[in-house]
């Protein structure tokens, strides 16, 4: 699944960015909270923020909540009230916090049910993975090449042979690798995680440990990965992330001034992380 990142000041500026993400195929956009401004974000006016977003938006919205770098912690009561909204899919939480991970899934739970097309094991099936190839221009890199860092084009799968329906609610996702097994564990539906730029294998073994109830194995997943996502995300930021990209095989690059790069020792440093935590 493809998310596109579209959150800007205003409801016409993240609609227009929505807009372009639905003619590029993107499957669903993320919003944050506009930040400008961020001592008027009332929750009425974050409440009619995201509301018309959704009414506009031509794909699903996920809610984002990233007070670390928004000021602005979206209530458990707001993301409750905006659940109910039928083009409001789930919400990416960043915050950190397993008490809103929790008190979140909670309180979403009465949210409206969707219907949606999955394999027969439950695997999400988007429109882009059953379009002919001349309309994507041949250009698929299935899930399973990326995590073993292989990022070559190919031909795009059959469409599969088999799908059927299954009936999903308001979706609560951790963006928050170290809180990953607890936030499984405590009922979220996954996680859209910095570190998996990078090391998307290492954050995908913790989720399928976790899914064949081998708790010991996914803690010891967990424990793995726990020092080089803190210093990596949580520290060094987008420019350590494109490093380590960089480093484990994929396309990083330079980050966007005025951002600076990492300094030859943080290279150092974030090779030394991530020694154990190559694809």
């Amino acid at each position: 699944m493809l998310v596109a990142g579209v959150g800007r000041e205003s409801v016409k500026g993240t609609v227009e960015l929505a807009e372009v993400a639905a003619s590029l195929r993107y499957d669903a956009v993320l919003v944050r909270t506009p930040s400008y401004y961020a001592a008027q974000m009332s929750s009425a006016a974050v409440l009619h923020y995201f509301r018309s977003v959704a009414d506009r938006s031509p794909l699903p919205v996920l809610l984002y909540n990233i007070p670390r770098c928004v000021p602005y912690n979206i209530p458990i009561d707001v993301v409750a009230e905006l659940a109910q909204h039928p083009n409001i899919i789930g919400i990416k939480d960043s915050s950190g916090s397993m008490e809103r991970i929790r008190a979140a899934i909670e309180a979403t739970r009465t949210a409206p049910k969707r219907t949606v097309t999955v394999t027969p094991i439950f695997e999400a099936v988007t429109g882009r993975m059953l379009t002919p190839k001349a309309e994507t221009g041949g250009a698929f890199v299935s899930a399973v090449d990326l995590a073993g860092g292989v990022a070559q084009g190919g031909a795009p799968p059959p469409a599969p042979v088999k799908t059927r329906t299954k009936e999903v609610g308001f979706q609560v996702l951790t963006g928050s690798t170290a809180g990953l097994l607890e936030s499984l564990e405590s009922g979220a539906s996954g996680a859209i995680l910095g570190f998996a730029a990078c090391a998307p294998q290492a954050c995908q073994e913790v989720y399928f440990a976790w899914k064949d109830h081998d708790l010991d194995l996914a803690m010891e997943k967990q424990q793995r990965i726990v020092a080089a996502t803190s210093r990596i995300v949580g520290e060094l930021g987008i420019s350590g992330i494109k490093y380590a990209c960089d480093f484990n095989g994929y396309y990083g690059g330079r980050a966007r001034s005025p951002l600076l790069p990492v300094s030859g020792a943080e290279k150092t440093e974030i090779e030394g992380l991530l020694a154990g935590i190559r694809n």
